[in-house]
């Protein structure tokens, strides 16, 4: 009953407001289809977001195949509702602030019949109380229809406008707002060992599960997919055979510094591939998410780790406590000025494609095979997944669902297995994309066009359009090398830090980096470096740069993230 009443006030409502609406074998069927036959027919609605525009048509012939799986498989109808990235929030929100004013109506509606009540008995006056029947649970046949073709199917219950199921949720800002305002179920019953999609922890990388959760819960399925890239030094195989360098004695580019110089000494190819930015310094700025350069800084360290029963080098920084200090006493300086002196000596090849001594290039994992034949590969910096990793796009249940565990059941099956993962991503083979003789996909049209990385886990279908036939194994040995960013989930104590202080040092880095540019000349930059180094650490008008460095006091990012750090890293991955 209050279920009608509310959507009867949420119609009235959006009258008035004109509301726009805008890595395992697959699960098998035989798991799927458990307990079919006692399952009543239930409807639901999936919120997704399309690249472009998507015909009626279109959206009818992709529901109608969607529903043909979610039907047979779950006795449970979907109504998909498309909408373009730059409408989406505004028309699910719409729907969200419809349904909580309808809510606030009917409360409202009904506390004023108990004050008319109340009114009327203090008054003496007497009314025949109307007579309503009262709400029972009645067990009936599940109800059927015959269709086009005269074979009885089930009834599936019309979607109310105050029901809203699975959602599309893009980031991590979009995340929290939607909890804070509780629109969203808490999963973790629904993942957990006994809970009906336990089996996505075993599809979903863990690092997206752990460094997700708010205040504790999980709110919202991560779309699994390849995290983070690599750092590659290049060293030309035969420049290396050449000059007697021994890969097993390579570890970094500093590594490879006589190499460079002999080249540019003897031969005739370029010395160095390109200027590169600093992989192993890490900049506090005045947002955890700054990554631009800042007076205060870390420095990763490639350290050592026990495989098996001998030590090697660890070329990932996750796990490694940052030492907070200014930015002149880390090897940043140390990395500017060498890089203005290769300049300025003519070390960098001056075209993409010739030959070089020594190169370092960021990207995935299978960058190393287009380098292989020429030069020896060496992952220095494995991949690290950050926060616009983990936090890129989930699917998560409204808390104004008709159902969680069949809204999960979707979910899960779009991130365990191909059929509606494929369906979702491409549409309807032959009509909208076909698969070549190779097995790649070819689109026929741009009449459904969707993000690989917002439909799903990317694992389950078809790498997109142009992408290798491998990309997916090498994704998969990708994420089995990536670990969480050291400071992934101090933004949950970032509060903490003194906020006015940060923002002089967001200044004065500006300031510091103003005149790193205009230095012209590698000595220039070199007296620049030491000067700067000299005043940060004795200038008392910047003497709260001593406070953001210094793990003494309460406020200081040293101090925070010291005690962030011991008491909740590493984490469990």
């Amino acid at each position: 009953m209050k279920r009608r009443i509310l959507a009867l006030m949420l119609c009235l409502v959006t009258l008035l407001t004109m509301l726009v609406s805008c890595q395992k074998e697959e699960i098998s069927d035989e798991d799927l289809n458990k307990e079919q036959s006692v399952r009543t027919a239930v409807s639901i609605n999936m919120w997704v977001v399309t690249e472009n525009k998507i015909s009626a048509e279109t959206e009818a012939l992709i529901e109608e195949a969607f529903n043909r799986i979610t039907k047979s498989r779950f006795t449970t109808y979907v109504d998909l509702i498309f909408c373009t990235e730059s409408e989406y929030n505004d028309a699910l929100d719409a729907r969200f602030e419809a349904i909580k004013a309808a809510e606030v109506a009917a409360e409202l509606e009904e506390q004023r019949k108990k004050e008319e009540a109340r009114s009327l008995k203090a008054a003496g006056i007497t009314t025949v109380a109307q007579t309503t029947v009262a709400e029972t649970t009645v067990i009936t046949e599940e109800a059927t229809i015959v269709n086009d073709y005269g074979v009885v199917e089930l009834k599936y219950p019309e979607i109310p406008e105050d029901q809203i199921d699975i959602v599309l949720v893009l980031g991590r800002e979009r995340l929290e707002e939607l909890v804070a305002n509780a629109y969203l179920e808490d999963l973790d019953d629904e993942i957990s060992e006994t809970g009906t999609s336990k089996a996505l922890n075993d599809y979903i990388h863990p690092v997206l599960f752990n460094h997700t959760k708010i205040e504790g819960s999980t709110y919202a399925i991560p779309n699994n997919h390849v995290i983070g890239e690599y750092t590659y030094l290049l060293i030309n195989r035969e420049m290396a055979e050449k000059y007697y360098i021994h890969e097993a004695n390579i570890s970094d580019f500093k590594d490879c510094l006589d190499l460079i110089e002999n080249i540019k000494t003897n031969e005739t190819i370029a010395p160095v591939k390109a200027p590169f930015d600093d992989y192993l310094t890490y900049f506090w700025g005045e947002d955890i998410e700054s990554d631009g350069f800042s007076v205060l800084a870390s420095t990763y360290t490639l350290s050592m780790k026990q495989v098996g029963v001998k030590l090697v080098n660890s070329t990932s920084p996750s796990n490694q406590k940052m030492n907070v200090t200014d930015v002149f006493s880390t090897k940043h300086a140390e990395h500017l000025i060498r890089m203005k002196k290769y300049e300025e000596g003519g070390y960098f090849a001056k075209t993409e494609n010739e030959a070089f001594g020594v190169g370092i290039v960021s990207g995935d994992y299978a960058l190393r095979f287009e380098y292989e034949d020429d030069y020896i590969v060496k992952a220095i910096k494995t991949p690290i997944a950050t926060e616009e990793d983990v936090f890129s796009s989930f699917f998560a249940v409204s808390t104004f669902t008709a159902n969680i565990k069949r809204s999960m059941e979707v979910i899960t099956l779009i991130n365990t297995t191909s059929e509606l993962r494929n369906l979702l991503q491409y549409g309807i083979e032959d009509v909208h994309y076909v698969l070549d003789d190779d097995g790649k996909v070819q689109r026929l049209n741009n009449d459904y066009m969707m993000d690989i990385n917002k439909t799903g886990n990317v694992f389950m279908a078809y790498p997109e359009e142009g992408m290798d036939l491998d990309a997916w194994t090498y994704g998969k040995l990708q994420n089995s090398e990536c670990a969480a960013h050291v400071i992934l989930g101090f933004r949950e104590v970032w509060g903490n830090v003194n906020t006015e202080t940060m923002q002089r040092i967001a200044a004065l880095s500006k300031e510091y980096k103003d005149k790193i540019d205009a230095c012209k000349t590698a000595e220039e930059l070199e007296a620049f470096c030491a000067s700067a180094k000299a005043e940060l650490g004795q200038n008392a008008d910047i003497k709260y740069m001593k406070t953001m460095n210094n793990a003494d006091i309460a406020d200081s990012i040293a101090q925070v993230y010291l005690e962030w750090y011991n008491t909740g890293w590493p984490s469990n991955e």
